[in-house]
């Protein structure tokens, strides 16, 4: 006589995967997609300036645009490279030359792009004051600047060691002036880029003295 086998199920002996506790709690899904729309909000809301932060915009970028206006036209391209007799080509060929000179890849397509970054950039930390998503155009014109004058610090840097980029044997960008001020545009952009907008004052309760009745007593007589 066979005894019965006991009869397992195979539906029975399949785990369900545990549902996540987000998708049981409805009151957490509110939560979070609150959390995240407000978050979404403030990336996307314009956050009014202080003045002292008015003025960082303002000097970085006119002084960004100028760079730019700069690499641009062959006059004040000897200038700017700090070799006033060196004949360049006119616009950003000649920028190119001096790129091509620190060993970068395809010059004339990263002239073009640092000229760009310089110009477009710069404005738009003016005038992401004005417009909305001051939070997301700040940082997204301040990382790219901060970039650039990483490279120019890394050039400063080589100059201060002795070692100038010569261009048709004369030693450009050996001015020792521009490493204070290119210093300076980094902390800016740095400053920039951890801080788009003013911090939010908190604004805390002001106590306010209540009088305490006195209470008079009469003298009999």
């Amino acid at each position: 006589m066979n005894s019965p086998m006991p009869h397992t199920s195979q539906a029975a002996n399949t785990l369900v995967p545990a549902r996540p506790a987000e998708s049981r709690n409805p009151c957490l899904r509110l939560v979070r997609s609150r959390v995240s729309r407000e978050r979404l909000d403030s990336w996307l809301e314009r956050v009014p300036e202080t003045a002292g932060r008015y003025q960082l915009r303002g000097v970085t970028g006119i002084i960004f645009m100028v760079f730019g206006l700069m690499k641009i036209f062959d006059t004040t391209l000897p200038i700017l490279v700090g070799a006033p007799g060196l004949q360049v080509t006119t616009g950003a060929e000649g920028f190119a030359r001096l790129i091509a000179g620190l060993g970068i890849p395809f010059p004339l397509l990263n002239a073009w792009m640092v000229i760009a970054v310089e110009l477009l950039c710069g404005l738009g930390l003016i005038l992401a004051a004005w417009l909305p998503a001051t939070r997301l155009v700040t940082r997204l014109c301040a990382l790219p600047l901060l970039g650039d004058m990483m490279v120019a610090l890394l050039v400063g840097i080589r100059e201060v060691q002795g070692r100038p980029v010569m261009l048709d044997g004369l030693p450009v960008m050996n001015q020792f002036w521009r490493l204070p001020l290119e210093l300076g545009l980094l902390l800016g952009m740095a400053y920039l880029l951890w801080r788009p907008v003013p911090r939010a004052e908190v604004s805390r309760p002001v106590p306010v003295p209540v009088p305490v009745p006195v209470r008079v007593t009469e003298k009999r007589p």
